[in-house]
């Protein structure tokens, strides 16, 4: 079983290098989504949108879209337990406040839905530790200020306040992630630094096994900027 739902419509056909690799080909139904998939019923689905904080529509800043970021979930029996399962995207165009206030968005409207079952939230969260004029006005600067703080994107917990609201809230994701390489994939000749931006976090299961795969096709090119996380989870 499965659920959808529709972040932004693009308006665009992507980034530069997306614009080159699509030979010029026009966008026709622009759906930039997010789902979660399941090999068990997916019960009770529901959808939770953000601020569009990134302000993407603007012209200005280049891939045209309407929408803002958001979360998807639902819940799955493990035995007799229901379990809550959350598919998250938070935005990058914004500051590290800016996303943990979306991330106390995301728990408040967790707890609201159910707060009693244990919750496995996986995703994209951006944690990118500075703003987006800081990593992009500037890049070579952004890279001398990696090189100093080699740690800062693969551990960016001291960065980005929203582990902390986890925290706060009873999550955990420590054991639920591989810390061994970063999670994000860059093109061939892309000197941009690479970080662990992709997380899961878990109140009231146990996590084992966490790994980060390579996300590739058969030929070996990539199919994704981002790796594949897995994790083993049980309810404690």
């Amino acid at each position: 079983s499965y659920a959808y739902g529709v972040e932004f419509l693009e308006l665009g056909t992507g980034n530069e290098t997306e614009q080159v690799a699509n030979g010029g080909a026009e966008n026709v139904e622009g759906f930039h989504g997010n789902a979660i998939t399941s090999t068990v019923p997916l019960l009770r689905p529901f959808l939770v949108r953000f601020d569009a904080a990134g302000a993407w529509f603007l012209p200005e800043h280049g891939q045209p879209r309407i929408g803002g970021r958001m979360a998807l979930g639902g819940q799955m029996m493990v035995g007799d337990r229901r379990v809550t399962v959350v598919s998250v995207h938070l935005e990058n165009r914004t500051t590290p406040a800016g996303r943990a206030d979306q991330t106390r968005h995301l728990l408040d409207a967790i707890d609201r839905y159910d707060a009693e079952t244990p919750v496995l939230i996986g995703g994209d969260f951006n944690t990118l530790t500075a703003t987006y004029p800081e990593r992009n006005d500037d890049p070579a600067a952004w890279r001398k200020r990696i090189a100093a703080e080699p740690d800062r994107l693969m551990c960016p917990e001291r960065h980005e306040p929203l582990f902390a609201v986890f925290a706060e809230r009873g999550y955990d994701w420590r054991e639920a992630n591989a810390f061994d390489k970063p999670t994000q994939r860059r093109a061939a000749g892309d000197l941009t630094p690479a970080g662990h931006i992709d997380w899961f976090f878990t109140r009231g299961l146990s996590a084992s096994a966490p790994a980060t795969l390579p996300a590739v096709l058969p030929d070996g090119s990539p199919s994704a900027d981002h790796e594949a996380l897995v994790v083993t989870v049980r309810v404690k």
